[in-house]
């Protein structure tokens, strides 16, 4: 009854080794994929959203010198692909059309619509997001971590997703 006993309490050992080894083997997959962060490091006056990289989405708008959380992403290449809008630029065209109520081109001699032959139809009052990436292809692999900068050098217009495409 001993030899017995003894082979019983090894195989219910056995299980239980097994039974704690297989989640931790399963979480430990997780640990492995590259980790990455993503900052703008454009202007003052860029804001970039919906920044995405190898399986990776961050649904959130970076000023300038944000960063994202850490995301886990797939192995591999790719581009920074995001979405840019240049506050600056969208503020000096609404002063051109006369859409911003005491905000005037910076020009003091300029009259937005001297003759008031701008169509009204023709002016865009919501800001348009243009897609873009990086020129450059980031790289990682499982543990890496990586902090991926998003400057003016390294973006070019992204036309492999839909419009609006613009400057």
């Amino acid at each position: 009854m001993g030899s017995s006993d003894s082979k019983i309490g090894s195989h219910v050992g056995i299980q239980k080794c097994v039974a704690l080894l297989i989640p931790i083997l399963i979480g430990g997959c997780d640990f492995a994929y590259p980790e990455v962060v993503v900052v703008n490091r454009t202007n003052e006056h860029i804001l970039i959203k919906s920044v995405s990289f190898n399986g990776c989405v961050w649904d959130q708008v970076l000023a300038f010198e944000d960063t994202t959380s850490v995301g886990s992403c797939l192995p591999g290449e790719d581009r920074v692909h995001f979405q840019k809008f240049d506050v600056e630029a969208y503020c000096q065209e609404q002063a051109e059309d006369g859409t911003l109520d005491g905000v005037c081109p910076c020009e003091p001699d300029t009259d937005s619509d001297p003759d008031g032959s701008i169509d009204p139809g023709l002016i865009n009052e919501e800001p348009n997001w243009f897609n873009y990436q990086t020129v450059s292809i980031k790289r990682v692999d499982y543990g890496d971590f990586h902090l991926f900068e998003i400057t003016t050098e390294d973006m070019e217009q992204d036309f492999s997703v839909p419009g609006p495409y613009g400057h």
